[in-house]
């Protein structure tokens, strides 16, 4: 059975309002929900995206297995009844889940639980029912706990753009955030968490634990056709996956309250994720329709809206420790800039943005993105390759004169470099590969040169004193030097690596 639902967290100031509200429909059904959920120590299941669970609902225990759909919100689902709190792996034979089983390297072994208080109600919207699940209660992996504070929009019968229309509706009304990671997914990495650690943590301070990092796409993706929209909506939910992800963390998801420097560390994710997503749609542009063409231009005010704040995250807490570790006189206190009208973590928290975020995401899960000519045009994939070529030819050309050219034209240089990359990752280039991983050696090296510009402007406009901006001045000019000398070899070595783009060098063997 194919599950198709999409997820929202709820901001504690909105909790007893939701409730409220879902408590006012007719026919609404609460019960308590108390699973178990099984791995192999290797996390064998967890790394094939996949979850087995035992849960009590009221008297009646029932089996399930989750495996991973087409989409993010989408899992293939078995669910079997079961008289007693004990796992019988028999019922997947002949299943597609059948491959899980027979290559597990240990025993399975109870790692994680949940135990939430459900609030349910359902909706008929048009043809479409929707079943509501709001969620209340917590995960608990050995000494540790997370708390569960969630809605679920989850499609029963009919059609999903149903189930878009009314989670939006209760997004904007209730202030929600969008949330991918399933209980699963938390209760694993809380598992893994307590294993390493014997502190107990439980609320915010668990929530952080498991947001220590940002989100970063994982290694190895590989296209699984080589066509248009295939490689269109394979890739571009990727990259879309890694903004919705970091932007929960940052609009602090779960409660949590992260520091500075991991504040920044996930703007800085989130950021890349929307580059990435803009750069797959401009390679993609000749097939966009009219409504992705939108979506693209409202995610590129936001990205230049976050862009300010990455900015003075970059001054704050990456050049400005380092100015002042060589000497720079009436520094000012090293702590991340506010302002009186807004902040990075409210800017991702807000409604506009997360609306934003599942309208984009819609679009990905009912493939609303592309002109029926890409399916259709036997030329598309061509037509692709062409584009490809004809953006490293620019880069070629900027090349060649780099030294002469301007700032700004040294900053647009970057960004083709930084396109031409994530455009690679499409065709499933790894950071092993030579030419890959010269493209993101330029691109970073180009990027602390931009950053001394920015740096540079700014300290020559805002210092201190007349001491102060001297220091850092000279100290700018110095590090915009070194960083022209290792981006003009870089790039030297980049066009040495390769002439041209074919289909036959596109495509890794």
């Amino acid at each position: 059975m194919l599950e198709r639902e999409i997820k929202l967290f709820i901001p504690a100031p909105h909790r007893a309002d939701l409730l409220q509200y879902v408590q006012q429909f007719s026919q609404t059904q609460s019960i308590e929900l108390a699973a178990q959920y099984y791995d192999t120590p290797q996390r064998c299941l967890a790394q094939r995206y996949a979850a087995l669970r035992l849960r009590r609902e009221g008297q009646q225990w029932v089996q399930t297995l989750k495996m991973r759909g087409t989409d993010e919100l989408s899992h293939l689902e078995y669910n079997h009844p079961r008289p007693e709190p004990s796992l019988d792996l028999q019922v997947y034979q002949n299943t597609p889940a059948a491959p899980l089983f027979a290559q597990l390297a240990a025993p399975l072994e109870m790692r994680y639980e949940t135990h939430v208080q459900r609030t349910l109600i359902e909706i008929r919207q048009n043809q479409t029912l929707i079943e509501i699940a709001l969620d209340n209660g917590e995960i608990r992996a050995k000494q540790n706990t997370l708390p569960i504070h969630e809605v679920e929009f989850e499609l029963k019968q009919g059609e999903m753009a149903e189930v878009f229309a009314l989670a939006e509706a209760w997004l904007v009304r209730f202030h929600l955030l969008l949330e991918l990671r399933t209980k699963s997914e938390r209760g694993d990495a809380l598992y893994e968490y307590a294993i390493k650690h014997p502190m107990a943590l439980s609320g915010q301070d668990a929530a952080l634990a498991l947001a220590a990092q940002p989100y970063r796409l994982p290694s190895g993706f590989k296209p699984e056709t080589m066509d248009v929209p295939s490689l269109y909506y394979q890739g571009a939910s990727l990259f879309l996956s890694q903004v919705i992800r970091n932007a929960a963390f940052l609009a602090g998801v779960d409660d949590m309250q992260a520091p500075p420097q991991q504040q920044a560390s996930y703007l800085t994710l989130m950021r890349v994720g929307m580059r990435r997503l803009r750069s797959c749609r401009q390679l993609f542009k000749p097939w966009l329709t009219t409504a992705e063409v939108g979506l693209t231009q409202q995610l590129r005010k936001h990205y230049k809206a976050f862009g300010q704040w990455r900015d003075k995250d970059m001054l704050w807490l990456e050049l400005q420790p380092k100015l002042i570790a060589a000497g720079l006189p009436a520094a000012k206190k090293l702590d991340r800039p506010h302002s009186k009208t807004t902040s990075a973590l409210e800017l991702a928290a807000s409604t506009p943005y997360q609306k934003l975020l599942l309208q984009q995401l819609r679009h990905f899960v009912l493939q609303q993105s592309l002109l029926v000519p890409a399916q259709q045009h036997p030329a598309a994939l061509a037509i692709l390759i062409q584009r490809l070529q004809q953006l490293w030819q620019r880069i070629q050309h900027q090349s060649h004169d780099f030294l002469h050219l301007n700032p700004s034209a040294q900053h647009d240089l970057r960004n083709q470099i930084k396109q031409l990359r994530y455009n690679l990752e499409l065709f499933g280039y790894s950071n092993e590969h030579p030419f890959y991983a010269t493209l993101a050696k330029a691109q970073d090296h180009l990027g602390d040169l931009c950053d001394a510009y920015v740096a540079y402007d700014w300290y020559t406009q805002n210092a201190m004193n007349k001491a102060q901006k001297q220091f850092a001045q000279t100290w700018l000019k110095q590090k915009i030097q070194k960083s022209l000398r290792k981006s003009q070899n870089t790039l030297v070595r980049l066009n040495h690596q390769r002439a041209t783009l074919s289909l036959e060098e596109l495509i890794p063997q």
